[in-house]
C-alpha cells in the first residue's frame, strides 16, 4: 500500500488490519535446499524493488518465515527484529493451558462464572469496545468503523474469521475481539475491552475461547505481539513462544 504523508511523501507500508506483508516467492517451496531458495532470493529481490510504485519511505513487516533479509540489505535496507507471540500446538488444548501462567487460568476462571462468550458477534460492538480501549490511552483508532466491517463481513463470508464477545448475564459486552484463519495460521487481530470493566477478566476470557474455536481451523495461534511493554506483559500470560520478525525499512533523508 502506498500512503501519502505530509501531503506530499509517499510511503510503502501494510494496511490496517495486515499483520504481515513483503516478498513470498511461491517456488520457494519447490526447490531441494536452503542455498537455492536464497540464491532466488538474490536474483528477484532487485526486481521486485523495481517494480515498486515511486516512494519516499519503504517500511513492512515480514512473516516470520521470512527469516534472510541480507538481499535487502545488499540494495540498502535496514532491518529491526520485532516479536509476535504463537502458539504452535493447538492440537493440544491442555498443554496450551498448562503454559498459562496463574495470573490467567485464575482470572479466566473467575470471568467464566460471570460472564458468557457469544461467538456470534457484531462489529459494531467490536468496533465501540476498539475505540473505547484507544480512547482510555489518549489515541485515536487507526482505521474506519466502515474498514472493520468489509473485513469482518468478507471473512464471515469465506467461513475464515470470528467475532467473540465476553457479555455478562444482562447482555452486556465486556470485552470483544475478531481473529481470522489462513493457511493454517491464526490471527487475533482486533480487540476492545470497556474501560469501566476491565478488572472482569473478558479479556482473558475472550483470548482463551478464540484460542480454543481456532483450533478447529488452524495449528497455529499468533497473537500478533506488540513492542509496547504494557500489551507485551498480557500477552506473556498465555505462554505463547516469542518469534521473531523482521520490519524491514529504507527512507529518504525527507523522512
Amino acid at each position: 500500500m502506498v500512503r501519502q504523508r505530509f501531503g506530499y511523501l509517499r510511503e510503502i507500508t501494510r494496511p490496517a488490519l495486515t499483520p504481515f506483508l513483503g516478498i513470498s516467492l511461491d517456488t520457494q517451496d519447490k526447490v531441494p535446499n536452503v542455498t537455492q531458495s536464497q540464491n532466488l532470493l538474490v536474483k528477484y529481490v532487485p526486481y521486485f524493488l523495481d517494480g515498486l510504485p515511486r516512494h519516499h519511505r519503504f517500511k513492512l513487516n515480514f512473516h516470520p518465515d521470512f527469516n534472510w533479509w541480507s538481499p535487502f540489505f545488499w540494495e540498502g535496507f535496514s532491518q529491526q527484529s520485532r516479536y509476535t507471540y504463537r502458539l504452535t500446538d493447538l492440537d493440544n488444548l491442555e498443554a496450551v493451558w498448562s503454559r498459562f501462567n496463574s495470573n490467567a487460568r485464575r482470572n479466566i476462571k473467575k470471568a467464566e462464572k460471570q460472564l458468557e462468550l457469544d461467538f456470534d458477534g457484531d462489529v459494531s460492538t467490536l468496533y465501540d469496545l476498539f475505540s473505547m480501549t484507544m480512547e482510555n490511552q489518549n489515541k485515536k483508532p487507526g482505521y474506519p468503523a466502515e474498514l472493520l466491517k468489509k473485513l469482518v463481513a468478507e471473512s464471515l463470508r469465506r467461513e475464515s474469521g470470528k467475532v467473540i464477545i465476553a457479555r455478562a448475564p444482562d447482555g452486556e459486552p465486556h470485552c470483544a475481539l475478531f481473529i481470522v484463519w489462513h493457511n493454517n495460521e491464526c490471527y487475533y487481530l482486533v480487540g476492545g475491552t470497556h474501560p469501566v470493566l476491565r478488572k472482569s477478566g473478558a479479556m482473558m476470557l475472550s483470548m482463551w475461547g478464540a484460542i480454543q474455536y481456532a483450533a478447529n481451523h488452524a495449528a497455529v495461534f499468533d497473537f500478533e505481539g506488540s513492542m509496547q511493554p504494557g500489551i507485551d506483559k498480557f500477552l506473556r500470560n498465555f505462554g505463547g513462544i516469542p518469534v521473531a520478525y523482521s520490519q524491514i525499512t529504507r527512507s529518504h533523508k525527507l523522512f
